[in-house]
């Protein structure tokens, strides 16, 4: 799927709008959603342990992350399904499909790149 420039304004905007900063476990999901999973396209972390990517649900339990692509288990960074391992070292995450860079709540490289949105829990309270 290609991102053009009126994807990325959406994103902006959902920036601007929530004032999204994500917590811990907001950034610990959406760099497993951006990095590892790797579904090119848009994702919503709605929490720590819940993300919509393109429509599909992925649930997290400690560490591990249940996906449509089926089970990942994270161990201090290293990342590993039936399909391998990824690595994180910081922004980047490297395993047998390339290596993927984070910058903010763009993940690129690996034949494509992810939008990620967090803050929505944030938005959604009441003051």
């Amino acid at each position: 799927m290609r991102i053009g420039i009126s994807g990325m304004v959406l994103h902006l905007v959902l920036l601007l709008v929530s004032g999204a900063i994500a917590e811990d476990g907001e950034q610990e999901m959406a760099d497993f959603v951006g990095g590892v999973y790797r579904e090119k396209g848009f994702a919503v972390v709605i929490d720590k342990d819940t993300a919509l990517v393109n429509g599909k649900l992925i649930l997290r339990n400690g560490d591990v992350f249940i996906t449509p692509k089926g089970v990942y288990s994270n161990d201090r960074g290293t990342y590993s399904s039936r399909n391998g391992i990824v690595v994180q070292d910081g922004d980047v995450f490297s395993g047998k499909e390339g290596t993927v860079v984070g910058s903010g709540s763009l993940y690129f490289g690996g034949g494509g790149q992810t939008i990620v949105s967090t803050g929505v829990t944030s938005t959604m309270r009441k003051p």
